[in-house]
């Protein structure tokens, strides 16, 4: 049996021995003329690999709309696609010319209005086809646009055409300078487009067209509402400074006014809310009466398809209430506290902080009247000051209103005939009642007040 060493130093110079031989072959494979050109046909064929995608260009010798030209980069795409996709660049290299005369008559087939001039294809992965197209002779060579607004009234259209105004320039831009058989490729085009207007500008509402083709092309717009719509009206009018009855006389004009929104959208209403607001009150504010007054109104509304307006009409230099006084819990006998009263105020107002006022104050228990006339100025933001003279018991008087919150309000009234201090607190429930709970030197006791 040999020696495991002597073993073992054969087989590690027959191993050496190998390695030397497979070096020496392989360097006489990389430097030989043939095995180079071999690797660079392989090289070349792995360089110009197969078609992964196709894009197309149109062009023509004259215009073409953006959304056509699109519409037909995608046909011819399409065609490119199905015909070249997936095949070796060498072949599409090789027959190329076949390939693009397979294009030409496909897409000259389908295309109407433009004859196809020519077809380039530029091989690559991203493989190009060029397309150069002539337009036939009859063009158009002007838009006219008709924009219709169905079942709105004139306020309505005014407001929506102003939202999409532009419309006719869409049109225009798709057609003029379009070969008059080529219209067809639009209409697909044309809708898409004209609904993203009208969903940017007019979402409330939808538009339809008519192309009649020519030379002279016209087109006509029809814009429909959308659901859903208003469909009833709350009206409500008030005023602070003047009788709630006053407004009766102009509630036809507002309720006229208010009216006409019925039948629009919702969120169309929504959208233009401070405008429709703006127009309501001018409906008030625009009377003669109203600027013989000075009467300003505020106009709110609620869009929804049971909408509410409220109107507030209130002058800024006159004052004109009724009120109606009932007393619960006040024992008898105080002289001029009865237990029903019926007052008139009315007031004028010289600046933004004085004025001059008068009170005519009826007791039906007794039968009995009573006139005052005073000065009242503002001391404060929401602080008042009063003093008036009884010209049936000649007699001062004088008192001081807080209105700390908006239903909210504290009165203090002195009157020198008893030398009788007054207080109350006031809240006003709604805008025809309010409650105040009064406190007097005497008693105390609760007072029911109605507007009217």
């Amino acid at each position: 049996m040999r020696d495991w060493g002597f073993v073992k130093g054969n087989l590690i110079k027959r191993s050496f021995k190998l390695l030397m031989l497979a070096m020496v072959f392989m360097a006489g494979i990389s430097f030989s003329p043939d095995n180079s050109v071999y690797a660079e046909k392989v090289i070349s064929s792995r360089a110009l690999g197969q078609v992964e995608s196709v894009k197309a260009t149109i062009y023509s010798d004259g215009h073409i709309p953006d959304g056509v030209c699109q519409r037909m980069e995608k046909s011819v795409q399409a065609i490119g696609t199905q015909l070249l996709e997936g095949k070796n660049l060498e072949n599409v290299q090789s027959q190329r010319v076949h390939y693009e005369d397979v294009i030409r008559q496909v897409f000259d087939k389908v295309l109407v209005g433009y004859t196809v001039r020519s077809v380039e294809i530029q091989p690559g992965e991203e493989l190009n086809i060029s397309v150069g197209l002539l337009g036939w002779n009859d063009k158009i060579n002007s838009v006219t646009v008709e924009t219709r607004v169905e079942g709105m009234p004139q306020v309505v259209e005014r407001l929506l055409l102003e939202d999409i105004s532009g419309m006719d320039q869409l049109y225009t831009d798709m057609l003029r300078g379009l070969p008059l058989a080529a219209v067809d490729w639009t209409n697909g085009v044309m809708k898409h487009r004209v609904n993203d207007f009208m969903n940017e500008r007019a979402p409330e509402f939808r538009a339809d067209f008519d192309v009649e083709v020519g030379e002279d092309t016209k087109v006509t717009v029809d814009v429909y509402p959308r659901l859903p719509v208003v469909r009833t009206i709350d009206l409500s009018m008030r005023s602070d400074t003047l009788p709630n009855a006053a407004l009766l006389t102009e509630r036809q004009n507002m309720q006229d006014g208010a009216d006409m929104f019925v039948g629009v959208p919702v969120a169309f209403v929504k959208r233009h809310e401070e405008t429709i607001e703006e127009l309501l009150a001018k409906r008030i504010d625009d009377l003669e009466v109203a600027k013989f007054w000075g009467i300003h109104t505020k106009v709110d509304i609620k869009p929804a398809e049971r909408m509410e307006v409220m109107s507030r009409s209130d002058s800024r230099n006159v004052y004109v209430r009724f009120e109606g006084w009932g007393e619960l819990g006040h024992r008898e006998g105080n002289g001029d506290n009865g237990e029903i009263m019926f007052r008139g105020i009315f007031a004028k107002q010289f600046t933004s902080r004085d004025g001059v006022f008068a009170l005519v104050d009826f007791y039906p228990k007794n039968t009995r009247w009573d006139f005052d006339l005073g000065l009242y100025r503002e001391l404060l933001p929401k602080v008042k000051a009063n003093v008036r003279y009884s010209l049936r018991d000649k007699y001062w008087k004088g008192g001081i209103e807080y209105n700390f919150a908006k239903r909210l309000a504290f009165r203090y009234e002195y009157r020198n005939l008893n030398h009788i201090s007054e207080f109350a607190l006031r809240y006003k429930l709604h805008d025809f009642l309010a409650l105040e709970a009064v406190m007097d030197n005497d008693d105390k006791w609760l007072r029911f007040i109605g507007y009217f």
